[in-house]
């Protein structure tokens, strides 16, 4: 099968999740032809030859170049002329009140480029069940996220610079701060923030710290961020958000993480956790193990595929 893939290729500041995806198509045999978002409006013209003229069998897109001066009205514009099955996979938290700018300066709200979208493509894939829950689309559907197949063997090496008792990794920003600035008041040199680390650099990061930490927001009872799976699955000791919907997919808390509800409540499990290291090597492997088993990129893009029947 040929796939047109319009993605975010190239992007510095982020573990490029659409390269991981490519991977995972390539793995189950299918030709992948990346068109990068920043570069929509050169390369449409593109796209439809190899719709037309190519044979391509699938245009395959995340949030369709809105950060990147592509309108929901010219992307829903240009679905029109895909002939073939359009699906999109979306990651981010949705909801009736989360507003984005676009790039004309219009904001506009998540859920209504849901009810937009939705009616221009085949199948609609996304990380926040919530979401589905509430809305019952007939053509969207739940996909999380996972980790990239290709340092999945690789377990990690000791660096100084990331030993660290209790880990941050991610961008500060919005109540991520108040939440930054309390956990170091309490633990003082013992913790520290780390931004932009990938690949074999966040798995040295995991194998070095004690515990790395995820917060309250955004996640709810049935969304949480990819962060899950990038730290678990990349070998890491996770302090997490306990969730009814990582129990419905299996996870147990106390064996792959190790889950809260309250910030006094991982205030306790990070002081716990600190002192008693066997038991915490033991979770770090059980979720590893779990993770790699279950929830690579490979087996959620097989799980797409079997649902759109290509």
């Amino acid at each position: 099968m040929k796939i047109i893939y319009f993605g975010q290729f190239n992007n510095p500041f982020s573990d490029t999740t659409e390269k991981h995806i490519k991977k995972a198509f390539e793995m189950f045999g299918h030709q992948v032809i990346p068109i990068d978002e920043n570069h929509f409006h050169e390369e449409r013209n593109r796209v439809l030859e190899e719709i037309y003229y190519e044979n391509a069998d699938l245009f395959f897109f995340h949030k369709g170049g809105w950060r990147h001066k592509v309108t929901p009205e010219q992307l829903v514009e240009f679905l029109t002329y895909v002939t073939v099955p359009k699906v999109f996979w979306w990651f981010d938290k949705i909801s009736d009140k989360t507003v984005e700018q676009l790039p004309d300066g219009r904001r506009i709200l998540r859920s209504d480029w849901m009810d937009l979208v939705l009616r221009y493509v085949d199948y609609g894939f996304v990380t926040d069940e919530t979401f589905v829950r509430r809305r019952k689309y007939k053509n969207l559907y739940v996909l999380r996220q996972g980790i990239g197949d290709e340092f999945v063997n690789y377990k990690g090496q000791f660096r100084p610079e990331f030993a660290k008792d209790i880990t941050f990794l991610g961008r500060v920003y919005g109540v991520r701060g108040e939440w930054v600035a309390d956990l170091k008041r309490e633990f003082g040199d013992k913790f520290e923030v780390f931004n932009n680390v990938f690949g074999r650099n966040l798995k040295d990061c995991l194998k070095s710290c004690k515990i790395t930490l995820s917060p309250l927001y955004p996640a709810n009872e049935f969304y949480w961020s990819s962060r899950f799976y990038q730290m678990v699955g990349n070998g890491g000791f996770l302090i997490h958000p306990r969730l009814e919907g990582l129990k419905e997919e299996g996870w147990v808390d106390g064996k792959h993480y190790v889950g809260y509800r309250t910030y006094p409540e991982m205030y306790e499990k990070i002081k716990y956790y600190l002192k008693h290291e066997k038991e915490r090597e033991e979770i770090r492997k059980g979720g590893y193990e779990f993770c790699i088993k279950n929830f690579k990129y490979s087996d959620r893009v097989k799980e797409l595929l079997e649902k759109i029947n290509l």
